[in-house]
């Protein structure tokens, strides 16, 4: 970890006020560690081992996990060095400059809204599941999947919940956060330790072999580079810095950060390992979710996985409270500098919360729950796409920063673990945005369509707003 004499180029929001809030020690960790565990420990566990038997997807968390902790302490060092809320977008903003800022701002809108519509689409599913008799009428069909009125009344009355308790403000919020991440953390290690302690390894094999005949380091590779989505989240914590204790250092916030993201890689390796030795995980993944299944085949199974179901409806509601907190710091950032309207930047009176912006990433959130489960696979392909760029910048920012820092007068440091982590940013980069390809039947995948009308969409905001766009600092370096 970066030591604590790093120099700080913050300068305070360009305009408006400070977020207010007194998150410590604790929250932070729940924030970090429990946005990144969402639902795909579950909703996606029997891909995971279809595409890489047990061997080779555990091996592909433990791969992908170092590489996100690398990567990781970049963004440790760059909250000591931008502590602003905005993330991946301040630090472009601060150091290459608005159109740059605007560009990595417009795709985290995306991947962000993105991760909130998957858990809205997502939570339905883990709850018919949980209780079959949760089957509404179905009204319509989109992106290969029906899409039923009891799937639509569920994700409508918790994304009411969510946009309350964000704009009743940050304390809400995060305390809500940590009693979620607190409870699924009690029943998920119980579940798991269930399973560990009457399972068998026999259950596990063939431990590399995977069911199509396909080599397992080809799912390895691909569960690699699904780290980029399924370990992120962490940056709720620097998105959220602005609203730290005053008596909790920025150091002891970097070195969470860094530790939540191990601790998350080491959770999915614990559930890949617990499922596989549970009951035979070849049969476990014919069913629609594999871990439940598994669950089942252990004593008082239907108890088990009963808990498993609660335990991932409420990660569901964890890390979508999450994300949606983090895309609304970073719609607040962004209009602070005038890329988007100040009204955006406006903090409510009573609760100190940005409510229009709440209100703003709200309305995308409810647009979303219209398309149905069959939109989660290429909503997850598309934010691994964004967030490994993203990763890559942020790698490059340091770079940048300790050179202008050690103009300053900061001792030089060895720069090798960001290399590390750049590296490792760049080969999840290449693999997020050929594997839409290699699964697609040769067409242009729906993943590649989004972004290209989004990246349209995002041309013509940026020269509609030519005039009214305030005219942006020069960057920092």
């Amino acid at each position: 970890m970066a030591d604590d004499a790093v120099t700080s180029l913050e300068s305070g929001p360009p305009t408006g006020d400070r977020l207010r809030g007194d998150i410590g020690i604790v929250q932070y960790f729940t924030l970090g560690f429990g946005t990144i565990i969402g639902s795909a420990w579950v909703v996606l566990l029997g891909d995971w081992l279809v595409a890489a038997a047990p061997g080779g997807a555990v091996l592909g968390f433990v791969a992908g996990g170092i590489v996100m902790m690398v990567i990781g302490y970049c963004y440790a060092e760059l909250i000591k060095r931008l502590p602003e809320a905005g993330s991946e977008f301040i630090y472009a903003y601060r150091v290459f400059g608005p159109a740059t800022g605007f560009v990595v701002g417009w795709f985290l809108i995306l991947y962000l809204v993105g991760v909130t519509v998957y858990e809205a689409l997502a939570l339905p599913w883990v709850l018919e599941v949980l209780f079959p008799g949760l089957k509404g009428v179905t009204l319509y069909g989109a992106f290969g999947s029906v899409i039923t009125s009891d799937a639509l009344e569920i994700s409508i009355a918790v994304w009411v919940v969510v946009t309350l308790l964000n704009v009743l403000g940050v304390k809400t919020a995060v305390r809500f956060h940590s009693v979620l991440t607190f409870s699924f953390l009690t029943i998920a290690l119980c579940v798991i330790a269930i399973m560990l302690g009457s399972g068998s390894l026999s259950n596990a094999q063939p431990l590399w072999r995977t069911p199509s005949g396909t080599p397992w380091w080809i799912g390895a590779a691909g569960l690699f580079a699904f780290c980029a989505y399924g370990l992120n989240g962490f940056q709720a914590i620097p998105q959220t810095i602005e609203e730290r204790a005053s008596r909790v250092a920025l150091s002891t916030i970097a070195r969470i950060l860094v530790i939540s993201i191990g601790l998350a890689a080491l959770f999915y390796c614990l559930v890949i390992i617990g499922v596989s030795v549970a009951a035979p995980w070849r049969v476990s993944i014919r069913a629609p979710l594999a871990a439940a299944a598994a669950a089942s085949a252990v004593p008082w199974g239907h108890v088990v996985a009963a808990a498993l179901l609660c335990a991932t409806a409420t990660s569901l509601l964890k890390a979508w409270n999450g994300i949606f907190m983090m895309a609304v710091r970073l719609l607040l950032a962004m209009a602070r500098v005038g890329l988007f309207p100040r009204a955006l930047a406006t903090l409510d009176a009573r609760f100190g919360s940005p409510r229009l912006a709440v209100l703003t990433i709200a309305a995308l959130n409810f647009l979303g729950i219209f398309l149905g489960r069959g939109a989660v696979e290429p909503i997850t392909d598309m934010c691994a796409m964004v967030l490994t760029l993203t990763y890559v910048m942020c790698c490059v920012t340091v770079l940048l920063l300790r050179r202008r820092a050690q103009m300053l007068g900061e001792t030089a440091r060895s720069d090798a673990i960001v290399w590390c982590g750049l590296v490792g940013a760049v080969v999840m980069a290449i693999a997020a945005f050929v594997s839409p390809f290699l699964r697609g039947d040769g067409g242009l995948p729906l993943e590649w369509q989004l972004l290209i009308v989004w990246s349209i969409a995002g041309l013509v905001f940026w020269f509609a707003s030519a005039r009214t766009r305030t005219v942006a600092p020069e960057p920092t370096l």
